[in-house]
């Protein structure tokens, strides 16, 4: 059986989405979630480092702040993703793809 999710929280940068996801499998723990940073051509997982606060997240890989329906995705390298909260949650078909890739 294949792991699908629900989105629960989506912000979309020009290249990219940060999406917040909730996984449903029966071999999983019910309301596992994840959050993934999804390009072109692949996914990446951010661990939580701590629960932050909704104005600001620290992951493994990267900080994400949020002001209202904008923020930035702010990278070690110094890169910085301007994000916009998309309010139907709905991912790009090609990053629904590469998603359930990751997933499977």
């Amino acid at each position: 059986m294949l792991v699908q999710f629900t989105v629960l929280f989506l912000l979309d940068a020009a290249h990219g989405s940060l999406a917040e996801i909730e996984l449903v499998h029966p071999d999983l723990a019910c309301g596992e979630r994840r959050w993934l940073w999804i390009e072109s051509h692949w996914v990446t997982l951010l661990k939580p480092i701590n629960e932050g606060t909704p104005s600001l997240r620290v992951f493994d890989r990267a900080v994400l702040k949020l002001d209202g329906t904008h923020g930035a995705l702010l990278w070690p390298s110094g890169r910085c993703d301007a994000l916009s909260v998309e309010s139907d949650g709905a991912l790009r078909p090609e990053f629904r793809r590469l998603v359930h890739q990751h997933l499977n």
